[in-house]
């Protein structure tokens, strides 16, 4: 995950003038409890929400109810939003459940469109 999030900035160009920036974080498994990885994500969340880049965490399977609250709060400090696969996707390993009420079920490269337009308009 934080190795996702340097690249994302040190390898990408963030358009200063464009409408909206958006990066989406795909992820199973949780960051290691390392404090040189905890360390990073603190920066990487920084600089996101600094520049506003808004993340959107995508949890599949392999993500616990800790690294779920992890992501909502990258999704809160950036203004992004947490999203999460379910096993109605036929993908991966079972899916934890995420800790909403009511929700729709969309397939993944629908909800990733509506939040791009939900995003740049």
């Amino acid at each position: 995950m934080h190795s996702a999030l340097e690249a994302t900035l040190q390898n990408f160009s963030w358009n200063e003038s464009a409408r909206s920036r958006i990066a989406f974080l795909i992820l199973d498994a949780p960051p290691h409890h390392q404090d040189s990885i905890i360390e990073s994500l603190k920066s990487s969340i920084t600089f996101y929400a600094k520049n506003g880049i808004k993340l959107i965490p995508v949890a599949a399977s392999g993500i616990d109810k800790d690294t779920e609250s992890l992501l909502r709060f990258f999704d809160i400090v950036t203004g992004g939003t947490y999203v999460f696969l379910t096993d109605d996707s036929g993908i991966g390993y079972p899916h934890t459940e995420a800790s909403v009420g009511d929700h729709e079920v969309e397939k993944i490269a629908d909800l990733m469109l509506r939040l791009i337009k939900k995003y740049v308009e």
